[in-house]
């Protein structure tokens, strides 16, 4: 018995050039430290001196590497990418840089879990304080308990490798949650406080955005 194949079908498919349209990028530019900070000085950064982990090539992000606003695009001759006067926005990429701003033995860093929960908060609090304390050497690492309001309503918990070691297995967030309780000059007041110079807030997504 013959098989008969089945119809090839077209797919209509937009004819792109051999050489694409080149679309102009604008570069939004973001708050850095030097801009409330004038006088900090670039430091090497601390991977660079540790003994236990060596930065692999390409590790260290530079300053021409940038993620565009919108990460789809279109590079038919007739799309309106290619026929747009409208520059692409772009911005710095984010990740490890070869210099740092600050010296592991000034950091006091402060972790918050706020928001809704998801999985793997706990997971990534361990991961920080593991990353903080092994690899770039800071020794003054704190958890702000029961969410933003943590700042101004109770203490801090000192954190460390071998506090958090298990937390991977933890559901929920050992640091505890809330919602609301964000008041702005309490928190900058709690912040000043207890001498934070580095937070990391841990939201609902998970994401993690360094405050300060």
């Amino acid at each position: 018995m013959a098989l008969s194949s089945p119809e090839t079908t077209s797919l209509n498919t937009a004819k792109i050039p051999e050489t694409p349209s080149s679309c102009s990028v604008h570069l939004q530019k973001l708050p850095h430290l030097t801009d409330y900070l004038p006088n900090l000085k670039p430091l090497p950064n601390p991977l660079e001196k540790n003994s236990l982990y060596h930065p692999p090539a390409g590790f260290y992000i530079n300053q021409s590497e940038v993620v565009l606003g919108q990460i789809i695009l279109d590079l038919s001759a007739d799309s309106e990418v290619a026929s747009s006067p409208t520059p692409q926005v772009a911005y710095n990429r984010a990740g490890p840089r070869c210099q740092v701003f600050f010296e592991p033995k000034d950091i006091k860093a402060a972790i918050v879990t706020c928001g809704g929960l998801c999985p793997g908060m706990n997971t990534v609090v361990r991961e920080l304080v593991f990353g903080l304390w092994e690899m770039y050497g800071v020794r003054q690492i704190y958890g702000v308990t029961a969410g933003y309001r943590g700042f101004y309503s109770r203490d801090p918990v000192e954190l460390n490798p071998k506090l958090v070691h298990n937390w991977h297995k933890l559901g929920g967030t050992a640091l505890e949650t809330s919602r609301g309780g964000f008041d702005l000059n309490k928190i900058v007041d709690g912040i000043e406080h207890h001498g934070f110079n580095q937070v990391i807030s841990l939201n609902f997504a998970p994401c993690y955005n360094f405050l300060c």
